[in-house]
C-alpha cells in the first residue's frame, strides 16, 4: 500500500470513528430530544360502539396556540375533529371542534381532560361525544409504530433494577439477535411533562428539565436500535400490523413498567382498526420485579421484600406455586376486566390466552363492537 493510499484509507476511518457515539451519549441525546418533544391528541374510552380517532396531521405550533387535526371513523362515517389550544390573555383555553359546527371549549384545567358538552344531544349521542379525551403533551415520546414482526422490547435495563446485575449479557444476547426488531425503553420520571411551563413555551423559552435519567451497564446496543424515553412505562403506540405481532419482554419491572407497556399496546390496539394477534412473551430470566406492583382494580402483584432481596429475577419469584397463583390471576385480572369494560365498544370479542408455569387460562370477552381480538401472554 502506498504512502497516499494509507493516509486516504486513514480519513475514511476517522470520521466514522469520531462520529460514532456510545450508548451513554445516545441515551442522553434521547433524553434531551424527548424533553423538546409536544404534541396533541384525542381518544375515545368507555364508547359503547366502534369509533375511532385518528390523527391527519401533526401538530402545528403557532406564537400563541397549538392545533390538530383529526378525524372520526365511526358509525359508518367520517368527520373531521380539530383541536386547538390557544392562550388568550394570559389564559389557557382549549377548543374541539367536531363535524365544522359542534364545538366543546373550556379553559385547560388538566392536560389529559374528557371534553365538555356540545349543545347538540342527538349528535352528542350518537357520536358518543362525552367519550372523547383530549390530551395536550410535553416531553412525552411520539407513538411508536408496530408492524407485523418479531420485536424484543427491554424495558428500563438499568442499575437501579438490576441491582444483582445479571441481565446485561442476557439482554446484550437478545440486540445482537437479527431475528428481533429490538427497542429500548428508557426510565424517567412520571408526568414529566407537567414541569413544561406552557406560558414559557409559547413564548419561545429554550426551557430545561431537572435531568432524571438512569445509568446502565449496557454497553453492546446496535446503533439502530431506538431508544425511547418511557416513564414508567407509559408509552404511546401506533398499532399497524395487519395479522401478528410478536413481543418479547425482557428488563423490569413485571409488575410495574413492564405492566404498563403490556397494558398500553393492548389499549392501542383495541383503540385502533387492527385484527392482528398480539403475543406477549415474558423471558423469566431475564426480567426482574420489584416488592410493590402496580395497585388498584384489585390487584395483588406484589412479592415479599426478603424473597425480592434473596433475587429479583421474575423466575425466582414466581417459584412459589401459591405465589404463582395469586399473582398470575391477578395479573390476568386486569387485561381482562377493566380493559374490557373499558374498549367494550372496540370488539366482538377479546380472548385471552394466558399460560404460565402453574397457571394456564383462556378467557373470552364479548363486546359491541365487529372485530374478534385475540391476546396471548406467555411466560417462558
Amino acid at each position: 500500500m502506498s504512502l497516499i493510499q494509507f493516509f486516504g484509507l486513514l480519513l475514511t476511518v476517522i470520521p466514522f470513528t469520531l462520529s460514532a457515539q456510545t450508548y451513554a451519549e445516545r441515551v442522553t441525546e434521547a433524553y434531551n430530544q424527548t424533553d423538546k418533544n409536544y404534541d396533541l391528541d384525542c381518544s375515545y374510552s368507555y364508547n359503547k360502539t366502534l369509533k375511532l380517532i385518528s390523527p391527519v396531521g401533526e401538530t402545528i405550533r403557532g406564537s400563541n396556540f397549538l392545533s390538530r387535526e383529526f378525524i372520526i371513523d365511526g358509525n359508518d362515517r367520517k368527520i373531521p375533529l380539530s383541536f386547538t389550544l390557544s392562550r388568550r390573555a394570559g389564559s389557557l383555553e382549549y377548543e374541539v371542534r367536531i363535524n365544522e359546527i359542534h364545538i366543546s371549549k373550556g379553559k385547560l384545567q388538566k392536560r389529559d381532560f374528557y371534553i365538555a358538552p356540545i349543545k347538540d344531544q342527538t349528535f352528542a349521542a350518537e357520536f358518543e361525544t362525552a367519550k372523547i379525551s383530549c390530551s395536550v403533551n410535553f416531553a412525552y415520546a411520539y407513538p411508536f409504530v408496530l408492524n407485523d414482526g418479531n420485536y424484543h422490547i427491554s424495558v428500563h435495563p438499568h442499575r437501579i433494577y438490576d441491582w444483582q446485575k445479571r441481565l446485561k449479557n442476557e439482554i446484550e444476547k437478545y440486540l445482537a439477535d437479527q431475528r428481533y426488531i429490538s427497542l429500548i425503553m428508557l426510565e424517567t420520571g412520571n408526568y414529566r411533562g407537567n414541569l413544561v411551563n406552557i406560558n414559557s413555551f409559547f413564548d419561545g423559552a429554550d426551557y430545561k428539565l431537572p435531568i432524571k435519567r438512569y445509568d446502565s451497564d449496557l454497553e453492546n446496543v446496535p446503533l439502530e436500535v431506538p431508544l425511547i424515553v418511557s416513564p414508567a412505562g407509559n408509552s404511546r403506540f401506533d398499532i399497524r400490523a395487519k395479522n401478528e405481532i410478536n413481543i418479547t419482554f425482557t428488563g423490569g419491572n413485571h409488575n410495574y413498567c413492564i405492566w404498563n407497556v403490556t397494558r398500553h399496546v393492548i389499549e392501542n390496539l383495541l383503540n385502533s382498526n387492527s385484527e392482528a394477534r398480539v403475543n406477549f412473551y415474558y423471558d423469566t430470566k431475564t426480567i426482574v420485579a420489584q416488592t410493590r406492583g402496580i395497585e388498584g382494580e384489585g390487584l395483588d402483584i406484589n412479592f415479599s421484600r426478603n424473597d425480592v432481596n434473596r433475587s429479583n429475577l421474575l423466575i425466582d419469584l414466581l417459584a412459589q406455586k401459591e405465589v404463582q397463583a395469586r399473582y398470575h390471576a391477578s395479573y390476568l385480572q386486569y387485561f381482562r376486566d377493566f380493559l374490557g369494560k373499558q374498549f367494550s365498544g372496540m370488539f366482538k370479542t377479546y380472548k385471552i390466552n394466558y399460560k404460565a408455569e402453574g397457571f394456564e387460562k383462556v378467557v373470552v370477552i364479548e363486546g359491541r363492537g365487529t372485530r374478534n381480538i385475540e391476546v396471548n401472554l406467555i411466560y417462558l
